[in-house]
């Protein structure tokens, strides 16, 4: 590979479009599926708050394995394993159309929890080899607008299919569109390793320094880590739940909430990264959150479908901005054979995020109602915002 393979010029070149359309392709899979899982769940019997249980295993599982997949990740061919995670994928949606008790259900989302870790990992990794140095931001903000573009269409799509068709099918038509993602994965010539296959052998010679802390873990990114399980608590609640809201009259115009969320983070998204790009993470991410916050309290007050609105573009230009500019940060400048450990390490927050969102958020809707749970997203991203401020300020006073 020349120099100018190594270091794009141009954001726009064509392995980084590949990836993009990777991204797209499984991301849709998956939030066909995701918003009723837990419509799901209660279909085969489960209370609400064991199907939010089930329909947080996705992260709970991601999370589980992230130790090892970020390492593995560093050590083998990202493409290959991005192509092993693919096939779990696709198999494991198929399992979960042919799940008929919810224990079923609960294994097959497991697995795709499982393939998903590693999916997320190389994704980000591959994405920050492909860029410009100086565009990452730009690049993953960009790369975002997969998850934004599926968080639109698939809730309507997979909604609609399920209550018409049966959520069986929703779940065949996600698992063939994750046959095109494997595929995909396929045909992408992945960048190799700077260092050479020779050192990958080297390194894997003793596969017990792979479970060291060290190799499974990136410090810096961290508390960025932190910062976005926080603020992804809250998505995960709104994720799962406000179908099931809109369903049970708690609020109006619930899949207006998806639609506004998306076409407002579309242009958010890149805005927010060429921002941090130019004037740093701290300029996106307090004013952010706090515009996030505000959208989350509103929605505790007033149920209305304009209200549904107004929160769903609070969240967009607030959490989604946020969230974009500080996975960004935790992987800026990160040496080529700890992008794995960088990216693997700053996902662990949000998996855990996404599965404590669903079981403490079903917990206080089924106690406390709607208007509750909206408070109870407000706390999670004020303690995101208080979290990335003491991280600041702790950095600030070491410099």
């Amino acid at each position: 590979m020349d120099v100018a393979e190594m270091s794009p010029e141009r954001l726009w070149n064509r392995k980084y479009v590949h990836v993009l359309l990777m991204e797209s392709v499984m991301q849709m899979a998956l939030y066909l599926t995701r918003p009723i899982t837990a419509s799901y769940a209660v279909s085969l019997g489960a209370s609400v708050a064991l199907a939010g249980f089930i329909a947080g295993l996705l992260a709970t599982a991601a999370m589980a394995i992230r130790p090892i997949s970020g390492s593995l990740s560093d050590v083998f061919s990202k493409k290959n394993l991005l192509v092993a995670a693919s096939a779990i994928f696709a198999v494991s949606a198929l399992g979960c159309a042919t799940a008929t008790t919810t224990l079923a259900l609960a294994i097959w989302c497991a697995m795709q929890g499982f393939a998903f870790a590693f999916k997320s990992t190389l994704v980000i990794s591959m994405a920050s080899l492909v860029v410009p140095k100086g565009s990452l931001g730009s690049g993953v903000g960009w790369l975002s607008i997969a998850y934004t573009l599926a968080c639109a269409l698939g809730p309507a799509i997979g909604s609609s299919l399920g209550s018409s068709l049966g959520y069986s099918s929703v779940y065949v038509l996600s698992a063939c569109l994750l046959i095109v993602g494997f595929f995909l994965a396929i045909a992408f010539k992945a960048p190799e390793p700077a260092s050479g296959r020779k050192d990958v052998h080297r390194r894997i010679g003793n596969f017990a320094n792979l479970f060291k802390p060290s190799k499974m873990f990136y410090g810096p990114a961290v508390a960025y880590s932190v910062v976005a399980g926080l603020m992804m608590i809250a998505q995960g609640t709104n994720n799962t739940f406000l179908v099931l809201m809109g369903e049970q009259g708690s609020i109006q115009g619930a899949p207006f909430y998806f639609v506004v969320y998306s076409v407002v983070t579309l242009a958010s998204k890149p805005l927010a990264g060429r921002v941090s790009d130019r004037y740093g993470v701290s300029v996106v991410v307090v004013p952010a959150l706090v515009v996030a916050m505000a959208g989350m309290v509103q929605l505790s007050v007033f149920h209305s479908a304009l209200s549904v609105c107004v929160a769903a573009a609070c969240m967009a230009v607030g959490q989604a901005s946020a969230y974009a500019a500080v996975q960004a940060e935790s992987v800026r400048g990160v040496d080529e054979r700890k992008l794995g450990r960088a990216a693997n390490t700053f996902y662990i927050g949000p998996d855990i995020g996404m599965g404590l969102g669903p079981v403490l958020g079903g917990f206080v809707l089924q106690t406390w109602g709607a208007p509750a749970t909206f408070a109870f997203n407000a706390i999670a991203i004020l303690l995101s915002l208080l979290a990335f401020l003491a991280y600041r300020a702790a950095r600030r006073s070491t410099a």
